[in-house]
């Protein structure tokens, strides 16, 4: 079936959605949608300048042909496999379309030194190096914290790793960008391969455009049945009807509320992660809180006030206060959940189209140095602001001081600032600090994590932040600058907890002196609380 679906299961939340979705369809909604129209939002939204994702599965046909023809000139050359360095919201569509086809893609969306090290273990005169940024930007001297600085340096150190075996990076670099970008022009003065994405598609909005099939293409998946699934959908998803299953979806959305349960082990791979990132970069906060969860079983998903899955069999059972599960192959659902976010921010006041939360500037001074810890416990450098009582002296006490302040109705949030293959057993820690505290428990590997933007100190459902760094254990220097990439990381982790910090936030950060010894300390520190 190519066609999206949407099931509810729960009386609390049929009527309501029900309402909401005639409220859409007498508004037209659905079809200003599919037509472009920014009116839906009103005026003074970024509606005009966002809406070239609605035309993505008509528009992007040309670049099937021009995937195709790279594709079989670098198999030609030798050169099957990829490796993406990009931007977090632009990576996102690109690693679902490629996991969800089962073909192997190589994401770089951080600057971390092992993940970037085990890449560069690979055939490196095998590899084809995809680059996606939207502007391009290499400091020159100390990293800034952003995710251009991030991109450009792990770009530098992939192609002259390439040049070091003897490969023309210039002939196996694509880079796609917005024309005229900085990346553009040296991308071409290179002489690298250049494809430009339209300036009115969201990132978070690109999974159907360049961002999104340009890399899973390369890498052996069937995009054109991608766009194609895409495209049929479409027409159905455009209609002003109270059961179209977009409007369906945009009205449970914004009806739900406390925590959106998503089943990240239903549906097509990778497509909870990306589901959660347009979520969170499209409400601001003002939505429904999306949460990961490994499955029925485990800890928030029948304390969530609305459940999801994104495909199979519903699990959704008796005690949960309400359910969705959406069906259909990845290209329809991308469309599906694309235009039901559309329109929920309608029903929520929101512009779903500004730009989503990220890392404010970087700090004062040396954004890459560390400031001195609170306090050390073993291997882990604990560092606070003002909120840490007094005479704290581990992980534990520091972890109970900051879930104290979570608060009723409030959330945890962990986002680390690892290596998501090597330290993958960071993620165990959701489920333990949701069923020992109790509390809402979301979990990120950063940069791609984003917080939710619920930064009001005074809000009742405000996060407390416990930010997951560490020492590599081998740096990558970046070629023609003076650092390496655990400066660059390190300068995206301070950034991103002075911008917590700064929005009210309470932030816990947990510095790993040693990786593995350090976890162990972090992962006994929560089984006392």
């Amino acid at each position: 079936m190519n066609q999206p679906s949407v099931d509810l299961t729960g009386g609390s939340l049929s009527e309501e959605v029900e309402r909401l979705a005639g409220e859409l369809t007498a508004d037209s909604v659905a079809s200003r949608i599919a037509e472009g129209d920014p009116s839906p939002w009103g005026q003074g939204s970024t509606a005009a300048d966002g809406l070239g994702w609605v035309d993505l599965p008509r528009a992007s046909r040309p670049l099937l042909g021009q995937i195709s023809a790279l594709q079989e000139s670098f198999r030609v050359a030798g050169a099957t496999r990829v490796v993406l360095v990009g931007t977090p919201g632009v990576t996102a569509g690109a690693e679902a379309i490629a996991r969800d086809a089962g073909v192997a893609l190589t994401v770089l969306d951080t600057a971390d030194p092992g993940q970037v090290g085990d890449a560069l273990a690979g055939d490196l005169t095998a590899t084809v190096l995809v680059v996606a940024d939207r502007a391009g930007d290499t400091p020159a001297g100390a990293p800034d914290g952003s995710a251009g600085a991030m991109v450009g340096s792990v770009a530098r150190v992939l192609g002259d790793a390439l040049a070091a075996e003897g490969v023309d990076p210039a002939q196996r670099t694509v880079v796609i960008t917005e024309p005229g970008s900085v990346l553009d022009e040296r991308a071409r003065s290179a002489g690298a391969t250049v494809i430009t994405a339209d300036r009115d598609v969201p990132d978070r909005f690109s999974a159907l455009g360049p961002f999104g099939l340009v890399p899973a293409g390369l890498a052996g998946a069937d995009v054109a049945r991608v766009l194609a699934d895409a495209a049929a959908a479409t027409e159905e998803l455009g209609r002003d009807d109270p059961v179209n299953p977009a409007l369906r979806l945009a009205a449970a959305l914004a009806a739900s509320t406390g925590p959106l349960a998503v089943d990240a082990t239903r549906g097509p791979d990778g497509l909870a992660e990306w589901v959660e990132q347009l979520i969170t970069g499209s409400f601001a906060g003002q939505g429904p809180l999306p949460l990961l969860v490994e499955g029925p079983d485990a800890p928030g998903w029948s304390d969530a006030g609305t459940t999801v899955a994104l495909g199979g069999p519903t699990a959704l059972g008796s005690a949960d206060p309400a359910g969705l599960t959406t069906a259909g192959p990845i290209g329809a659902q991308f469309v599906l959940w694309q235009c039901a976010v559309a329109a929920a921010g309608r029903l929520l006041d929101v512009d779903p189209f500004a730009a989503g939360t990220g890392p404010a500037p970087a700090p004062a001074g040396d954004p890459a140095g560390d400031a001195e810890p609170a306090f050390v416990d073993g291997t882990v450098a604990v560092h606070a602001g003002p909120w840490l009582p007094a005479g704290t002296g581990t992980v534990t006490e520091a972890l109970r001081a900051l879930v104290d302040l979570a608060g009723t109705g409030g959330h945890l949030v962990v986002a680390a600032w690892l290596d998501r293959i090597e330290d993958a057993s960071a993620a165990v820690l959701r489920g333990e600090l949701a069923r020992r505290t109790g509390l809402t428990t979301r979990f990120g590997w950063a940069p791609r994590w984003r917080p939710d933007g619920r930064r009001d100190p005074d809000a009742p459902t405000g996060g407390v932040f416990c930010l997951l760094t560490g020492d590599a254990e081998e740096d990558v220097p970046v070629p023609g600058r003076p650092y390496g990439l655990a400066a660059v990381q390190r300068a995206q982790a301070r950034a991103e907890a002075a911008a917590l910090a700064g929005g009210g936030r309470p932030v816990l950060r947990l510095h790993l002196r040693d990786r593995v010894a350090g976890l162990v300390t972090v992962a006994k520190a929560i089984q006392e609380l």
